[in-house]
């Protein structure tokens, strides 16, 4: 289930086991405040039961999954942050979720300790759609009173690479900043630039040829002292992206999908694509191997590797 069909299906029913599945910090908590609300809000603190690495055992699921709920309509039991469960704890707690109360609702987020499990809905809390991100954007900004133009919320959005705990944290800022409207030169100078987006930067400046603004985005790389694997991998996968949109005669929503990203990274790709031949594309590739092999081979330092990449790129 997508996190954004969870609050229409909780109207109609109230499950008894969600897995909550996702990389973005923001929409797992939303997803928990929505399953929690609709489990009701009365006597909270005897209808609720938290449990988390440090106090969690078999034991401890079972006695909070069968404890009646007081005044309300269901028990909510929450488990987060388990990162070992016994060979043992796995039988009987397979046992238990399969067989939950009526009124209890457990609501787990995962980690690859539950692999073992084969009961409960996957509520998929990965980045959301651009078009829903929008509109959280536009009605924050409007409950404190102030505008955002559509192009600045887009600006917004790219900058921290769609992820809502990300854009949530610095919508605060330029809320508590801006008087009566978010600009884009407010974004400029108050986000810290996502490191994709800061891809998106680099590549477009290389297929300029801008020699001065790539080594500038690729100096402030280095200030953040980011493993060069992290770098390279975002790199690395980026122009493989535009090389694709180039080659290929797939949608953005299809290349999405292959490669497991939102579209907009697609469009963007395809947009930069524009910039290299289909002959430089294929020399990029070819530097990408290239540039692995000599700094998986000791032959160069981490920043050396990344400096012999970006003037290869700029001259290729």
């Amino acid at each position: 289930m997508k996190f954004i069909d969870l609050p229409q299906t909780l109207k109609e029913q109230v499950l008894n086991l969600y897995i909550i599945k996702g990389e973005d910090n923001f929409v797992v908590k939303s997803a928990i405040k929505h399953i929690s609300n609709a489990c009701g809000n009365e006597m909270s603190d005897f209808n609720k039961t938290i449990i988390t690495d440090e106090n969690f055992s078999a034991e401890k699921v079972l006695e909070a999954c069968e404890m009646l709920p007081i005044g309300n309509d269901r028990k909510f039991v929450l488990i987060k942050n388990v990162t070992k469960i016994s060979e043992g704890d796995k039988q009987n707690l397979s046992n238990c979720l399969a067989s939950l109360p009526p009124l209890t609702t457990v609501v787990i987020e995962y980690t690859d300790a539950w692999k073992f499990l084969k009961e409960g809905v996957i509520v998929d809390c990965n980045k959301l759609g651009s078009d829903l991100i929008s509109k959280y954007i536009k009605v924050e900004v409007s409950k404190q009173k102030k505008k955002i133009s559509d192009s600045s919320v887009l600006k917004l959005m790219a900058q921290c690479n769609f992820n809502m705990t990300k854009i949530s944290s610095e919508l605060k800022k330029l809320l508590s900043y801006c008087d009566d409207e978010i600009l884009d030169e407010d974004i400029d100078v108050l986000l810290t630039k996502d490191n994709e987006f800061q891809i998106f930067e680099l590549s477009e400046n290389l297929g300029k040829k801008n020699s001065l603004k790539s080594l500038q985005i690729l100096s402030s790389f280095l200030e953040k002292k980011e493993p060069f694997q992290v770098l390279f991998s975002l790199i690395s996968n980026h122009f493989r992206r535009i090389a694709h949109s180039s080659f290929s005669n797939l949608s953005n929503q299809e290349l999405a999908n292959l490669f497991s990203v939102k579209e907009f990274a697609i469009a963007k790709a395809r947009e930069q694509s524009k910039f290299f031949s289909k002959a430089q594309l294929k020399n990029i590739l070819e530097i990408l191997e290239e540039t692995d092999s000599l700094f998986k081979n000791g032959k160069m330092t981490a920043e050396n590797a990344l400096y012999y990449l970006t003037f290869k790129i700029l001259f290729c």
